[in-house]
């Protein structure tokens, strides 16, 4: 199934005005073929059909009472939707979504990093789906309503789909991981042009030592390792989907100061250099 027609990009506008929009009756992804990286925090509910849509470089399949979280500035790219596809979609801005993370302080993000959806189960769905439709009427009253009074429906809906999480799939999210709620967005923003934990513990004003240790207990893994997991994941779709652009200009959109050293950098990461992952991926 092949489709042009961005949908979300046709509403930034609304969005953006309303802070949060629930989609209902979504029968295709926003784009197919090409990655598409959106700037709004996504909660996807897939009532029926299935979606095969590439994530972090990892193939995921969505089938029916699929839960799926996803947040801004990743790149999906949807390769293919059953005919009977049907999902809703509440999209949240990212002003809203801001002030939704200072509320949702919990080390959940890097789960959902990882594994970016879950099954709910008959219950669950319903629930969830209960939860949504308040949301939706929240949401086309947004105008009359101010925003302080939408934020605390978003995270109780939050809340308990973490919780529903947490019970099927017995991995609880810390409640203390205050530093590694605050580092996905940092190195988002900061990842062209620093990618040594130095820097972003001097950004939280700690030490390298407690920085590194704190999200290694909070998150499983290191920060350089997130660090690194971003700046390959960026390169792996550039690699795979920009093919008009040069190694060297690929490099220089990423910030390294040479090609050498981004090729050094990939394939100490990955194993194999730069070209050939793209041969690889053609």
């Amino acid at each position: 199934m092949e489709s042009n027609e961005n949908f979300i990009t046709r509403m930034t506008d609304e969005i953006n005005r309303k802070g949060v929009i629930v989609i209902d009756n979504v029968r295709r992804m926003p784009v197919y073929g090409k990655p598409y990286v959106s700037p709004h925090y996504t909660i996807g509910i897939n009532h029926q059909g299935s979606v095969s849509t590439e994530y972090e470089g990892q193939i995921e399949n969505f089938g029916a009472h699929n839960l799926a979280i996803v947040y801004p500035h990743h790149a999906l790219l949807t390769h293919s939707s059953s005919d009977d596809y049907l999902a809703t979609l509440v999209v949240v801005s990212e002003r809203l979504y801001e002030r939704l993370a200072i509320l949702n302080i919990n080390n959940s993000r890097f789960h959902y990093e990882q594994h970016p959806h879950f099954t709910l189960t008959p219950s669950q769905y319903t629930d969830v789906m209960t939860l949504v439709r308040a949301l939706s009427i929240v949401s086309r009253l947004s105008s009359s309503l101010p925003e302080d009074f939408i934020l605390p429906q978003l995270h109780i809906l939050l809340q308990v789909i973490d919780t529903f999480r947490i019970e099927n799939d017995g991995m609880n999210a810390s409640t203390s991981g205050h530093i590694s709620s605050k580092l996905y967005n940092a190195i988002i923003k900061h990842y062209k042009e620093h990618r040594d934990v130095e820097f972003y513990a001097n950004l939280f004003c700690l030490s390298p030592k407690y920085f590194s240790t704190s999200i290694k207990r909070e998150t499983g893994h290191s920060a350089n390792y997130w660090i690194q997991q971003h700046v390959i994941h960026i390169s792996k779709t550039l690699l795979r989907t920009e093919h008009k652009m040069s190694l060297q200009e690929i490099s220089e959109q990423l910030g390294f100061p040479d090609l050498a050293t981004f090729s050094r950098y990939f394939k100490r990461a990955t194993g194999i250099s730069p070209s050939e992952y793209r041969k690889g991926n053609m």
